[in-house]
């Protein structure tokens, strides 16, 4: 157990705020602008809206950086005629903690706490906000924390436009033509709102970024919201882009480059002999204007070869900036024709190879898992376990059209569209009939060919875990939006092909 000295200033991390909910009060991530938020940082928890109690939160107001842990004990006891005993065990777990912890509640319930959720205030640091617009008295009386949707969302994607730099063989994006997109002056309205809202996380996702007419200035409206939004690109950067960035504050970019080996490239993304070029000239801008830059390669049975991989490792260790490299086997798309896949045997080859490169690499070097099919029992166990779904329960995806969908790769399925940010305020839109009637989709509203027609557990599993919709549109159909996701134990078997063969 680790030692803690009662005699040090703790403050709460500047990655987390809590943050009202109407009824509730969550414990999140706070707006990355607002700290030097590093998207890849292994020592917060992200992603995440997690109810406490507002007791706990309360507590942990007093750790506003401006008092030792003693004298903090010592006011917070008094005031509040506690035990000081019982006050430092309380919080002692989350002092350093290197994973979340969970803090028992009340009636037998136990609410969980992100890693390194309090830290020694070595910068002077004063957080004296920590309740901002938490009316804490309302909330004592009110509060839930069997709740599962928030009241308020956390989270808006944009997808600003459908337009690419490249034209890739695996791609799982819908790209229609938009005839009216979202307007900017709208767009700015929405961020403004978002802010107002305490939102954390708008972000940004597409087409390209680069490739959006307006994207300098969307940049700077959402810095000017405390909006760091996190970047991947295909396209060849530029100097003036580097430099419009520098400008913006923003030090973190993601480019999508899968190989080093030009025909490679051409087959997989269909571009000319020059896009290589381009890319590790941008490349090189980025390294030298001291960017945090990750690069994320896709596999495909074009460059799946031990040679190819371990090229582009040679190519992209020599900049010292690239600080990540995710390689990641091409999933399933409803748009393209699956002629892409790796195969499972070769995937597991060049992992070990990522591995073994990994452990004397100065970037960290990862091969993200793929999904294979599991037997029942396999999805018995596991299912269980599964993320939550987070699509119109802790957020929305914006579609560059205006209209508002659960989560990215659902675009405009129309059974998933929740409302018109040309015409709704987000609030609006979050509290719709629509958007509120697919959070309680009922039983009654599933076809009979779906097993979920019939499953005893359906009000658990969807409005508490919640079941993939995603997933369940790639393994059987956008018809069968109602059918479960494959991983479900109960699922039927899988039609489409949306895992990588042996």
């Amino acid at each position: 157990m680790q030692t803690i000295d009662v005699n040090l200033k703790y403050v709460v991390n500047p990655a987390y705020k809590f943050k009202g909910d109407c009824v509730n009060v969550i414990i999140t991530n706070n707006n990355p602008a607002r700290y030097d938020a590093d998207p890849y940082r292994d020592d917060i928890t992200n992603s995440f809206a997690w109810r406490t109690h507002p007791d706990l939160a309360y507590l942990f107001s007093y750790f506003d950086g401006t008092r030792t842990l003693d004298e903090t004990a010592t006011l917070f006891t008094e005031r509040e005629n506690v035990d000081r005993q019982r006050f430092l065990e309380s919080v002692f777990p989350c002092i350093g903690n290197d994973e979340p912890v969970l803090i028992p509640a009340y009636n037998r319930h136990w609410v969980p706490i992100p890693k390194n959720f309090l830290i020694p205030n070595t910068g002077g640091l004063v957080r004296d906000n920590l309740l901002h617009k938490i009316n804490l008295p309302f909330v004592r009386k009110h509060f839930d924390l069997k709740e599962v949707r928030l009241r308020v969302p956390n989270s808006m994607t944009l997808m600003v436009n459908t337009d690419c730099a490249t034209d890739c063989v695996y791609c799982y994006a819908d790209k229609p033509k938009i005839p009216h997109p979202l307007p900017l002056k709208r767009i700015r309205e929405l961020l403004r709102e978002a802010y107002e809202l305490e939102m954390p996380y708008v972000d940004l996702d597409g087409g390209d970024l680069f490739l959006y007419p307006e994207w300098r200035e969307l940049l700077s409206d959402m810095r000017a919201c405390d909006y760091l939004p996190n970047i991947s690109t295909k396209c060849p950067i530029t100097e003036s882009i580097v430099e419009e960035l520098k400008s913006l504050g923003i030090r973190h970019i993601q480019l999508s480059l899968d190989s080093v080996d030009s025909a490679e490239l051409q087959k997989m993304l269909h571009v000319d002999d020059r896009y290589l070029g381009n890319v590790l000239r941008g490349l090189q801008l980025l390294n030298e204007a001291g960017f945090n830059i990750t690069v994320k390669p896709v596999i495909t049975r074009y460059n799946d070869s031990e040679m190819s991989i371990n090229r582009t490792i040679d190519t992209l260790s020599s900049f010292e900036n690239v600080r990540r490299v995710n390689f990641t086997p091409a999933d399933f798309s409803q748009f393209k024709p699956v002629t892409y896949y790796s195969t499972r045997s070769q995937l597991a080859r060049l992992k070990t190879i990522v591995e073994e490169r990994n452990r004397d690499s100065a970037a960290e070097l990862s091969f993200q898992s793929h999904s294979e099919p599991q037997t029942v029992e396999q999805r018995r166990q596991k299912y269980p376990f599964r993320p939550i779904c987070s699509g119109n329960v802790h957020g929305f995806f914006v579609l560059p059209d205006g209209k508002v969908t659960l989560c990215e790769q659902l675009y405009w399925h129309p059974f998933f569209l929740l409302g018109d940010l040309n015409r709704q305020s987000i609030m609006e839109m979050w509290n719709s009939e629509k958007a509120l009637s697919l959070w309680n989709f009922s039983q009654e509203e599933v076809r009979d060919a779906s097993p979920c027609k019939t499953c005893g557990e359906f009000d658990a599993c969807r409005r508490g875990l919640g079941n993939c919709w995603r997933q369940a549109i790639s393994a059987y159909g956008p018809e069968n939006h109602d059918f479960p996701s494959p991983d479900c134990p109960k699922a039927p078997p899988v039609v489409k092909n949306i895992y990588i063969p042996l």
